[in-house]
């Protein structure tokens, strides 16, 4: 049987030649310095968001992630396979979870990097030539579409390949955007260095109508959305029960510190009084603004590019993570066999082209949403837009159901790894640390749903109704499932057990660094 073959196991992934260096590289392309650029500005929203305080709502949502990542590490020392989240839930919790919560985590990562992230780069691209080469070329979605051939292109002819671009675009775009954070520091900013934003008294907790602290800890969470992606190399790793959890931790860790730093700097380079009315939150570039003025120019050019980069670093990681996602359930008879086809280059091709579905469904939603009218926001000048536009909306709207998808699946693993922990050793502390993990996406999902109004024209809410949708859609593949195939749902993940191994949940494991 060829490696191209149809059916459940018949195909395979690469040789388990995979180090901890490409794990960490696979979970470091979750897009530091892209999120800085599109995602960090929103927290400090004014209305909803933590306003001055959104370094410190970075600082809390990064506590909060380094308890998920510890929950994905207590996974990932146990169980390994291509579906990651698939296989922990299956043997770690049940198989019908498991496989219910599948179908969900992988649509949801469509919104949020297999489709999402192809609308930002068109946007970027587009963006880039019209400001440096020429007022004419060609549309923003063409742009998206060239950037979803390359990483398909890439993510075909080999996993190594794919992942030593995602580590250089990664490590060549993380230097200027540090040197940015120094140099506005090194000046003093706009009125001088202050850790007056670690204060939550400046902003309150939780404001009156929304936002405070807590209203910036969604976005805060979304920074870091999919650094659990080094688990879908389980499979391709040689020593995946070692090197997926140190991926994980030290990626949330170092990247982490780094938006607390690109926060603080932020807030101090626009200051208190711009920041508190939306000078950084609504600005079209707010890295752009910072680089023209703390640097130069050519300076805010170069960290264009660097953006640019950063963002395919994040759709190649993304695709790694769908790819295998979804042949890992084709594998297991969970999905037509098709899925389970890998190229000869082992990689999953057919999985991997779900993130095309993925980037033309948002493209064409750009088409038909109207996002940017509906997406409001009153001034003293009236009702104005509250992104510039359709491209934008749409991008914003994708991520959020996105971010809530993700993180409603970061709270399930949450629940289920206090089953985990007596293995591990069973102190106090551990079981803490798991209980932050649930406490931390409950505290998301309430800061950004608590905000008036509670209308469509909010965009958590409207991103809160698709995410619904989307729990009715696996629900109903679900029930299919089990109509049809019960005895697959049954023995979820069997694959990877076979192959992969298993540790008992009785079985006292070594959780010492190593």
């Amino acid at each position: 049987m060829s490696q191209t073959d149809t059916g459940r196991g018949a195909g395979t992934l690469g040789d388990k030649k995979l180090s901890t260096l490409h794990a960490v590289a696979q979970s470091l392309a979750i897009g530091p310095m892209f999120s800085v650029a599109l995602i960090l500005g929103g927290i400090s929203r004014p209305d909803i968001g933590a306003g001055w305080n959104a370094a410190l709502a970075v600082l809390i949502a990064t506590l909060g992630v380094l308890a998920i990542g510890y929950v994905v590490a207590l996974y990932a020392r146990r169980f390994a396979g291509a579906g990651a989240v698939y296989e922990y839930l299956t043997h770690g919790a049940h198989p019908w979870i498991g496989v219910l919560v599948a179908g969900f985590f992988f649509v949801g990562v469509l919104f949020l990097g297999g489709g999402g992230i192809y609308l930002a780069l068109g946007i970027l691209l587009d963006g880039f030539w019209t400001a440096h080469i020429s007022d004419s070329g060609p549309a923003w979605w063409l742009w998206g579409g060239l950037a979803l051939a390359l990483v398909l292109i890439l993510n075909y002819v080999g996993i190594r390949i794919a992942v030593r671009a995602m580590l250089a675009f990664a490590l060549v775009s993380f230097v200027p955007m540090l040197i940015l954070a120094l140099v506005i520091i090194g000046k003093g900013g706009a009125d001088g260095v202050t850790l007056s934003m670690f204060d939550w008294s400046e902003t309150s907790l939780l404001g009156v109508t929304g936002g405070g602290v807590l209203g910036g800890v969604l976005l805060g969470i979304l920074l870091f959305v999919g650094f659990e992606a080094a688990a879908s190399l389980g499979e391709e790793a040689h020593d995946p029960h070692h090197s997926i959890p140190r991926a994980v931790l030290w990626t949330v860790g170092a990247a982490g510190a780094f938006f607390v730093l690109m926060a603080f700097a932020f807030s101090i380079g626009y200051g208190k009084d711009a920041v508190s009315e939306g000078a950084w939150a609504f600005s079209p570039g707010p890295v752009r603004e910072m680089a023209t003025e703390y640097v130069g120019s050519w300076f805010a050019t170069l960290l264009e590019l660097v953006v640019i980069l950063d963002a395919m670093a994040l759709a190649l990681a993304i695709c790694v993570l769908i790819g295998r996602g979804f042949f890992a359930l084709g594998r297991d008879g969970l999905l037509p066999s098709a899925f389970a086809r890998v190229s000869r280059y082992d990689t999953p091709w057919v999985g991997n082209l779900v993130v095309a579905v993925g980037g033309i469904g948002l493209f064409l939603l750009v088409a038909v949403g109207n996002y940017v009218g509906r997406f409001t926001i009153s001034t003293p000048d009236g009702v104005v837009p509250l992104f510039p536009n359709d491209e934008f909306a749409t991008f914003i709207l994708s991520a959020t159901i996105g971010s809530f998808a993700v993180e409603l699946v970061y709270l399930i693993l949450a629940v289920f790894a206090f089953r985990l922990v007596p293995a591990a050793g069973g102190k106090w502390w551990q079981y803490a640390i798991v209980a932050v993990a649930v406490a931390t996406p409950i505290l998301g999902f309430y800061g950004a749903l608590n905000p008036d109004p509670h209308d469509r024209s909010n965009y958590n809410w409207e991103a809160m109704y698709w995410t619904l949708g989307l729990i009715v859609v696996a629900l109903v593949w679900f029930g299919i499932l089990l109509v049809t195939r019960r005895d697959r749902v049954d023995s979820a993940a069997a694959h990877a057990a076979e192959h992969h191994g298993v540790a008992p949940l009785d079985e006292t494991l070594d959780y010492r660094p190593t």
